[in-house]
């Protein structure tokens, strides 16, 4: 997975759904472990580890597969540029 770290400015959401308008799917991973569900339960609270909180919500996995053509990887990077340019 390549993941990338959005700037402060740009909301995932907005940028998940610009690059979808240029046909490239966006994931989502790796978010802040303390938040989950089996992590809260054993007493860790949000705003405790604020940095992995903020990596968490602003951080996209842009498509990258061993088959992937570099004429792909080239469109995927200049997606990237445009919606965050």
């Amino acid at each position: 997975m390549f993941q990338v770290v959005l700037p402060g400015r740009m909301k995932r959401a907005d940028f998940i759904a610009k690059m979808r308008e240029q046909g490239i799917a966006i994931g989502v991973h790796y978010p802040a472990i303390h938040l989950f569900s089996l992590y809260r339960r054993l007493g860790w609270r949000e705003g405790q580890f604020p940095h992995a909180e903020r990596i968490g919500r602003g951080i996209a996995t842009l498509p990258l597969f061993p088959a992937m053509a570099d004429t792909d990887v080239d469109r995927v990077c200049q997606a990237a540029r445009r919606v965050l340019g």
